[in-house]
């Protein structure tokens, strides 16, 4: 049972790109009855390439308005406003109340401007600034990055300022591996000292039972409860490399993808498996 107002509220949501009048039984392209967030709850989307993944996250940024309701922190959502208590790691050009990252600035301008703005203490982002390896691009203009430094500017730009909700969308997309596995044990980390919520959108199976414990599929338009059996497990290689850590409700989709991580990379000399499948009593 919870207590208190949701950070996500989507309620009889209907969406379609073409519907018109001249076509009344077009198949909407998402169909959604509910889905609710509340401080703590982290829960994981999967799906396909095209599935709509990406126009679930616009609409619950306010950039496009689907029949339904569609509320943040309580109030219906609106592009353009400003959320303090909202995180976004995503396509840099939408970041929540502006029309994307600015230009014609350096990388070290505009973090300073944000951490004066938002008012934010160097313990709470030394360790993001320099696990992200910002000191390599902190004089480069934000135009010249590349895609994988605007994922990374946008990393710390949603979880410097401790937000309530973080909503990602194929976050570590254009991550090297490095980064990738700082961003995962980061978010962990603040997720445990914290009633961060979590909305965590991606292709990738095994990210998803990594950092939630509430798994839909968005199969044509709907969210569906995932149909594989599943396993909780810990995975350990020697060195350690992103993939390693607890996985809940891990699917065998999950576990191939985790597999050709760990067996295309030449360097990991030993991986172990330790796990136990939902709802039965023997590892």
């Amino acid at each position: 049972m919870h207590i208190g107002q949701p950070l996500l509220e989507l309620k009889d949501i209907v969406f379609s790109y073409t519907k018109s009048a001249k076509n009344p039984e077009e198949k909407p392209l998402l169909s959604i009855e509910e889905l609710v967030l509340h401080s703590g709850n982290k829960i994981g989307i999967i799906g396909d390439n095209g599935s709509g993944k990406s126009t679930l996250v616009k609409m619950i940024l306010g950039l496009y308005i689907p029949r339904g309701t569609v509320n943040l922190f309580g109030r219906k959502v609106l592009w353009g406003n400003h959320y303090s208590q909202l995180g976004y790691i995503g396509d840099p050009s939408l970041s929540p109340g502006y029309t994307g990252l600015p230009t014609d600035v350096s990388v070290r301008e505009l973090l300073n401007s944000f951490k004066a703005i938002c008012r934010i203490e160097r313990e709470s982002y030394s360790d993001i600034q320099e696990g992200l390896g910002f000191d390599r691009f902190l004089k480069k203009d934000v135009k010249h990055l590349s895609n994988g430094e605007r994922k990374k500017l946008m990393i710390f730009l949603a979880l410097a300022k401790r937000p309530k909700l973080l909503i990602a969308d194929e976050a570590t997309d254009g991550l090297d591996e490095k980064s990738k596995q700082f961003i995962i044990e980061k978010i962990e980390d603040i997720s445990t000292k914290s009633e961060l919520g979590i909305l965590w959108i991606s292709h990738q199976h095994h990210e998803v039972a990594r950092l939630t414990d509430t798994v839909y599929e968005l199969i044509e338009g709907k969210l569906k409860a995932p149909s594989q059996k599943s396993f909780n497990c810990n995975i350990e290689t020697q060195p350690q490399i992103s993939v390693c850590g607890s996985y809940h409700n891990l699917t065998s989709k999950g576990w191939l993808e985790i597999a050709a991580n760990i067996y295309t990379n030449p360097m990991i000399s030993k991986f172990e498996v330790k796990g136990r499948r939902m709802g039965e009593g023997n590892d």
